[in-house]
C-alpha cells in the first residue's frame, strides 16, 4: 500500500479512536485514508474536516488527555497555525497517546511559500521524529507508546513528496491505553503551578523520572490567594459552589479567573489551557466518552478564539457545554475593557443553543440553567451576564 493508507492502518492497528484534520497536500491524502479505512473498520461515518489547526490540535489533545488515542494530521504551515494549543499541551501532558503527523512541502509546490518546519517543531519543544516512508509503520507505534510513557504530545514529519511510496506494514504492537484520572496538577495550566509543571517537562523531555519532581500543595480558594486575585474571583464564587452540585464528566477552563475552580475546596476544573482552547479541549474528552463535557470561558477569550470552537462542535454535532462569562473585560491582564455587542454579533449564529443567565446571583436561577444546560441531549452554551449585578 502507499504511505497514506500505511499510515492509516498504522494508526488503526494502534488504536487511534480520533483523528483531526485540516486540509493540505500529504495530510489530506491520509486523513481521507484513515476516514475510509474506519469507516470500513468500525462503521463510524465520515470524520469531518476542521477549517483551522488550533482547534483540530486541541480536539485531539483532549481526546488524549481525556484516556483515548488520537491523531492531528496536518501539514507544517498547519503546525505554526496550532502553535497556541501546541505549547500548552506539552505543559498540560496527555494520558494516551497523541501523535502530530506533519507533513512537509519542500519544494513548495503546494504551499504559499516555503518553511522549515524542524527548528520550528524543536522551538516549541515537542519530542519529534523526522520519518521515512519504510519505518512510517513502526514510527506510529514507536511514538505513541512514548508519548504514552512520558504523557506528552509527539510528532512524526514526513515529506509530502512520498506519498506515492509503497511502503510494508509491519511492526510492534501496543497494549491498551491509561486510564484518565483527574489531576489538576498535571492538568491545570496555570501561573499558580507553573514552576512545577515546568520542571516535570524538563525532566520528561531529558527522559527522567519526572514522577519523582516534588508536588506542590494545591491552593484554597480564596485562602490562600493575594488579596487581588481574591477581589478577582469574588463575583465567581456562588457560581462555583452551585455548579458543583451536578454530575460532570469533564469541565475544562480558559486561561483566566475561572482556573481557579479546579482548586480545592470546589475541585470543579479538570485542565485549564490557552485563551480559546477550553471548548475544542471540551469536544475532545466528549469524544473519548466523557459525555457531559463543559467549557468555562470568558468574554475576552471566547472573543480571541473560543469561537474558533463553537464551529468545530456546530461541524462534529458536539453536545458540549459552553459557559460564557460576559463581564466586559479582559479581567487578567490589566482589565481592558471590551464591547460586549461584539460578543453578541459572534454568537448570533448560535442564537438555537443559547441560555441567558441575566443575574448570576439569582441562586434559583442560576441553579435551574446550569442543571437545564447540563440534562440537555444539545450543545449549550450559557452565557452569565456579571455586568449589571454584583454578589448579595
Amino acid at each position: 500500500m502507499n504511505l497514506p493508507h500505511a499510515i492509516a492502518r498504522a494508526l488503526i492497528d494502534a488504536g487511534v479512536q480520533i483523528a483531526t484534520h485540516v486540509p493540505g497536500h500529504g495530510a489530506t491524502e491520509t486523513f481521507e485514508a484513515f476516514r475510509d479505512a474506519i469507516g470500513t473498520d468500525r462503521g463510524r461515518s465520515p470524520l469531518p474536516v476542521s477549517f483551522h489547526e488550533e482547534p483540530a490540535y486541541a480536539i485531539a489533545h483532549g481526546a488524549a488527555l481525556a484516556g483515548a488515542r488520537a491523531a492531528c494530521i496536518i501539514k507544517s504551515h498547519g503546525f505554526t497555525k496550532a502553535m497556541n494549543a501546541i505549547t500548552d499541551s506539552l505543559s498540560c501532558g496527555t494520558t494516551a497517546g497523541m501523535i502530530a503527523i506533519v507533513f512537509e512541502d519542500k519544494t513548495g509546490a503546494h504551499s504559499d511559500n516555503i518553511i522549515e518546519i524542524i527548528p520550528m517543531i524543536e522551538s516549541s519543544e515537542m519530542p519529534y521524529r523526522v520519518g521515512r516512508p519504510e519505518n512510517v509503520y513502526r514510527d506510529i507505534i514507536e511514538l505513541l507508546a512514548l508519548s504514552e510513557k512520558h504523557e506528552l504530545p509527539v510528532a512524526l514529519v514526513l515529506d509530502a513528496a512520498d506519498i506515492d511510496t509503497e511502503v510494508e506494514t509491519t511492526g510492534p504492537t501496543l497494549p491498551p491505553p491509561p486510564k484518565y484520572e483527574r489531576d489538576p496538577l498535571k492538568h491545570v495550566v496555570c501561573p499558580i503551578l507553573a514552576p512545577y509543571q515546568r520542571e516535570v517537562l524538563v525532566e520528561k523531555l531529558r527522559r527522567e523520572d519526572w514522577r519523582s519532581v516534588a508536588r506542590p500543595d494545591l491552593p484554597i480558594i480564596p485562602a490562600s490567594l493575594s488579596p487581588t486575585y481574591q477581589n478577582a474571583v469574588a463575583p465567581y464564587i456562588s457560581l462555583f459552589e452551585m455548579f458543583r452540585e451536578m454530575q460532570t464528566d469533564f469541565v475544562c477552563v480558559d486561561a483566566g479567573v475561572s482556573t481557579l475552580s479546579a482548586f480545592p475546596p470546589f475541585n470543579i476544573a479538570h485542565a485549564a489551557l490557552y485563551m480559546g482552547g477550553s471548548i475544542p479541549t471540551a469536544i475532545g474528552a466528549y469524544f473519548a466518552g466523557l459525555q457531559r463535557s463543559w467549557s468555562f470561558i470568558g468574554d475576552f477569550s471566547f472573543i480571541a478564539a473560543g469561537h474558533y470552537g463553537l464551529i468545530e462542535a456546530v461541524l462534529r454535532e458536539a453536545p458540549i457545554k459552553v459557559l460564557i462569562y460576559a463581564n466586559g473585560k479582559a479581567q487578567t491582564t490589566g482589565g481592558q475593557s471590551l464591547d460586549l455587542a461584539l460578543l453578541e454579533r459572534l454568537l448570533a449564529g448560535y442564537e438555537e443553543f443559547i441560555i441567558r443567565l441575566d443575574d448570576p446571583f439569582d441562586t434559583l436561577k442560576t441553579r435551574d440553567v446550569l442543571r437545564q444546560a447540563n440534562d440537555s441531549p444539545e450543545m449549550r452554551i450559557v452565557v452569565a451576564d456579571y455586568t449589571h449585578h454584583q454578589p448579595n
